[in-house]
């Protein structure tokens, strides 16, 4: 059994930023944390799915103890309560009830409360692996070089054998956060394949933004189609995101899919990094500029020689829909098949009625490229 990790997320105030990064670029690499967005007044480092964010303090301004967080690891959420219940019996001055911030890890529960000198503290549980559906069968798929978690949803309707699907997430996702998706397809007579990808919650290795992780989709692919209940002849990838990128980045590989959806996915990382100030640092530290064409699908296309489906919001403030726009016209330039969905005032985050206009156009596509032949 792994130990669990005691070190959850920190934030710390330093009085000169610039300063600090490059101080702190010496050791936290080697610990595996990387740079993951960057604004004027703070950095946050993120190794998986702890936190480590540095802040500039403000000219004149001292906040003492009070500018320091920091989150401890607990071995249950029944531990978090008990702990809220113990400090609160003390008097100690709670911050935040026990409740649900998974935005932060996954599964991620706390309590926050200060110390005697005023340092905000958070006691925290975690999922440290996937947990069980009662819906889907939890299932281990070797990549390339390593071991990916994911489920595996089978299909509520039609007639065996079944076409199939590999739905990827996006940066900071998993498995679990497909699951609704999955269970759509579910529903509507697909084999389900959510998986996570490489250096994220159920898989091994560390993330790579598109390098190693489309070699890891080839495997999956292979082992999906020795599937009994799935059509190999009728399997599709879906990605949103890093995701989406990914599955793009595979389909390049031209392995034995017949069609590929990518939603608001980053294409030609060298633009999206002029496009985005907040994630060069990411790009620089993980990649390098070196490290951006191999990860573009827009430098793939050619290579690309199934239909494929581009989704995207007008106002996405991550990714661009300029990258969407582009793969589009690099895709139709080299007599490619292409088909593109623009979610009008979409960001990188669609609401509910968003998603369902883009699920509509996803499954349509779905049903017209993996229909039996």
């Amino acid at each position: 059994m792994r130990p669990r990790p005691s070190f959850a997320g920190a934030a710390i105030e330093v009085s000169d930023l610039a300063r600090s990064v490059a101080f702190h670029r010496l050791w936290l690499p080697m610990l595996g944390f990387h740079r993951v967005w960057a604004g004027p007044d703070r950095v946050m480092w993120s190794r998986g799915y702890d936190h480590f964010v540095m802040r500039q303090a403000k000219d004149g301004v001292s906040y003492g103890p009070g500018a320091l967080w920091l989150a401890v690891s607990a071995e249950s959420r029944a531990q978090v309560d008990l702990v809220h219940l113990e400090l609160r019996e003390a008097g100690a001055q709670i911050l935040q009830p026990p409740q649900e911030l998974d935005y932060f890890a996954p599964g991620y529960y706390s309590v926050g409360f200060r110390d005697p000198d005023g340092v905000p503290i958070e006691v925290v549980h975690r999922w440290d692996e996937l947990p069980d559906l009662a819906d889907a069968e939890q299932v281990r798929v070797p990549g390339h070089g390593v071991t990916l978690g994911g489920y595996l949803f089978k299909p509520q309707t039609g007639k065996p054998p079944y076409p199939a699907l590999i739905l990827l997430h996006g940066f900071a996702g998993h498995a679990h956060t497909m699951t609704g998706l999955a269970r759509a397809a579910s529903a509507n007579g697909y084999a389900a394949l959510a998986l996570s990808l490489r250096g994220w919650l159920g898989s091994e290795g560390e993330n790579d933004q598109g390098l190693r992780q489309p070699l890891d989709v080839l495997a999956a692919i292979d082992w999906l189609a020795k599937r009994p209940l799935v059509d190999r002849e009728r399997i599709g990838l879906v990605g949103a995101s890093m995701g989406g990128q990914v599955a793009l980045l595979t389909a390049a590989h031209r392995p034995p899919v017949r069609a590929v959806a990518s939603f608001y996915a980053p294409t030609d990382l060298a633009r999206w990094r002029e496009a985005n100030p907040f994630i060069r640092d990411y790009l620089d530290d993980l990649c390098g500029p070196e490290g951006l064409p191999v990860r573009s699908p827009i430098l793939r296309v050619t290579q690309i020689d199934v239909p494929v489906l581009l989704i995207h919001g007008d106002n996405d403030e991550n990714v661009p829909v300029a990258q969407t726009l582009a793969m589009e016209e690099a895709l139709r330039a080299h007599g490619k098949e292409v088909e593109v969905f623009i979610v009008q005032s979409g960001t990188h985050f669609f609401s509910e009625q968003q998603n369902a206009l883009a699920r509509r156009k996803l499954f349509d596509f779905l049903r017209r490229h993996l229909n039996r032949s």
